[in-house]
């Protein structure tokens, strides 16, 4: 990665966390995109930016913006590459998926009944149960991706779901999951950050007690409008930052003790 790509994300980072609430933006989706858009209007990506030198950025503002942006950068490309696809693909599609995210435990197919239609690899580490993927309502009217998180045997998964089409009629799922611990990876401070999603811890570091607080923290209260924040414990502040994927919100946090 390139020091003006590693600046670019952080600098995205970085605004998200500075920026107010967005006033007038009925979903969480919609803050996430305006945020982007601010970024992509106002700001020149070619310029370096150098984090120790931002005024008005606290430790923990920092900390989660540049942690967030080595690892989201990943987790974005992969949701632009699976959001467009919706007719079954072609073998050389799934092995450019499989080939572009190495990181990925798995990229298939299931039938609208949850057959097998393909996947890469064929025998993946770790299996995910597809009927509650299915559960939702999928429809030329609601086709967007939609993220899902499941615990299982090795840890959990967290997994992104859309729907393929012939002649307009629904005909199944394109279905990428990975094992968060995977994404992780990207960050150069991993110990520090906490994930969790739909009240599932993902991504602990090594502070347990702060990663249970995080996890027991009001979030229905907390989401509602908003795609970042501060939240506070007797123990710990914490900045959080919410990824939307579908309905599913992935919450990238770090803590300080108070």
């Amino acid at each position: 990665m390139t020091r003006q790509t590693l600046s670019r994300f952080c600098l995205l980072a970085v605004i998200a966390l500075l920026l107010p609430a967005l006033a007038g933006c009925s979903t969480t989706q919609k803050a996430w995109d305006r945020t982007t858009d601010i970024y992509d209007t106002y700001l020149d990506p070619k310029p370096e930016i150098d984090l120790d030198r931002r005024p008005g950025l606290s430790r923990k503002e920092q900390v989660l913006a540049v942690q967030f942006s080595l690892i989201d950068q990943h987790l974005e490309s992969a949701l632009r590459t699976l959001a467009p696809q919706d007719r079954f693909p072609s073998e050389a599609w799934f092995l450019n998926f499989q080939s572009q995210f190495p990181w990925m435990t798995s990229i298939m197919a299931v039938d609208t009944q949850g057959q097998m239609l393909a996947q890469y690899p064929e025998h993946p580490l770790k299996t995910i149960q597809t009927p509650p993927l299915l559960d939702h309502e999928w429809s030329m009217l609601h086709r967007g991706l939609q993220g899902f998180a499941q615990q299982t045997p090795l840890g959990p998964e967290l997994i992104m779901a859309g729907p393929f089409f012939r002649d307009g009629i629904w005909q199944g799922l394109l279905v990428a999951h990975f094992d968060p611990r995977r994404l992780v990876e990207f960050a150069t401070s991993p110990d520090r950050l906490v994930m969790l999603a739909s009240g599932e811890l993902l991504w602990s570091g090594v502070d347990q007690e702060a990663a249970q607080e995080m996890q027991d923290a009001p979030w229905d209260q907390l989401l509602r409008g908003n795609v970042h924040g501060q939240w506070s414990t007797q123990a710990h502040t914490f900045s959080w930052m919410a990824r939307p994927i579908g309905n599913l919100r992935l919450i990238y946090a770090v803590a300080l003790p108070n």
